[in-house]
């Protein structure tokens, strides 16, 4: 296969993946000036019968316009041709020069707490996008998670859609298959097991990559509870219990206990990460209730000098101010008298 070339625009320099179904290559682009490398993944449908032939022709240009759209956003690869030739398929999408992410989990090697939610932060916004136009990505897992190298954002890729062709052709035909279920153990939760993908389905599997990330642990070392089936892990970790939490709460193993949107999974960790602010003090008019709070809560230096400068004098001296006029009185009376006896006594003089 190496050397051919596809549609006559595509040749292929190398072979990543090879199955029963279809083949994944890396080709080059010889009618751009620089032939830059791409992605060509290749269907090969199971039977040659034509009405099978004509149900994978349409599911297969069903899933190109999906992929086409999807690849508006920057963290997933852009679909760049589609075609069919001798009745196989072929899609061509962005070749991401980076490394998958399994590179940054080697067995034994913990993340940080911050790392981890990072992480959730770039694909969780992946994820919201993808499920708001209907589509399940069914296969996330490290590998499919890769790094790019230009900016370090996580690019999700392989959407599954040559698997899913081949999945609605098995069903159609009536044959029981490993492909029925699209996913990776480990990463897949029941309900995805039983070929009842969900939403919250693509959020189990991102919950367990990262309780992989915390913990070091490979995903064929977890520990499920006997009882519920719930994934034993924090004994493995260093996180905080509302860290914790929302990773519970990604990966309960019954889907309707799960968080139901990747929106959801975004506020919980927002909350998360947003310090605590204390609700503001409503301010008291009354003088005796302003110096009763500063009595029973020192402030620091500067708002006890603003106190100072705000709240009245002390009784004692507004006690002392309200008896002046008296005061005054009785010295003006004592000067009345002195000077009447004065005056008296000049006369008798």
């Amino acid at each position: 296969m190496l050397g051919k070339l596809l549609d006559g625009r595509y040749r292929v320099i190398q072979v990543l993946s090879s199955g029963g179904f279809g083949e994944t290559y890396i080709a080059q682009d010889t009618r751009r000036p620089s032939n830059p490398e791409c992605v060509v993944k290749h269907l090969k449908p199971a039977s040659n019968d034509p009405k099978n032939l004509q149900i994978a022709q349409r599911l297969f240009y069903s899933e190109a316009e999906i992929l086409e759209k999807l690849g508006n956003h920057n963290q997933i690869p852009q679909l760049l041709a589609y075609f069919e030739d001798n009745q196989e398929f072929y899609l061509v999408q962005q070749f991401i020069i980076g490394h998958p992410l399994t590179a940054e989990l080697p067995p034994g090697q913990r993340w940080t707490p911050n790392q981890v939610l990072q992480m959730l932060e770039d694909v969780l916004g992946v994820l919201d996008f993808i499920h708001a136009d209907g589509v399940i990505h069914r296969d996330i897992k490290p590998e499919n998670l890769i790094r790019r190298h230009q900016d370090g954002r996580l690019v999700l890729i392989d959407f599954g859609a040559v698997k899913q062709v081949r999945t609605q052709l098995n069903t159609i035909q009536g044959q029981v298959t490993s492909t029925v279920a699209v996913g990776t153990p480990g990463y897949m939760p029941a309900e995805q097991s039983q070929g009842k993908p969900r939403p919250n389905s693509d959020i189990y599997a991102l919950g367990m990559i990262a309780i992989q990330a915390l913990t070091g642990l490979t995903i064929n070392q977890m520990q499920e509870d006997p009882d519920t089936g719930e994934i034993i892990w924090q004994h493995q970790a260093r996180v905080s219990p509302r860290f914790a939490a929302i990773l519970n709460n990604m990966v309960r193993c019954y889907f309707r206990d799960r968080y139901q949107s990747a929106a959801e999974v975004l506020q919980a960790l927002q909350e998360l990460t947003t310090p605590y602010l204390p609700p503001p003090v409503t301010p008291h008019h009354h003088p005796t209730m302003l110096l009763t709070t500063v009595t029973n809560y020192p402030p620091a230096l500067p708002a006890r000098r603003t106190a100072k400068a705000i709240y009245p004098r002390p009784q004692y001296q507004i006690t002392q101010y309200k008896n002046k006029p008296i005061i005054a009185i009785l010295g003006l009376l004592c000067f009345i008298i002195v000077t009447i006896a004065l005056l008296i006594v000049y006369l008798e003089d």
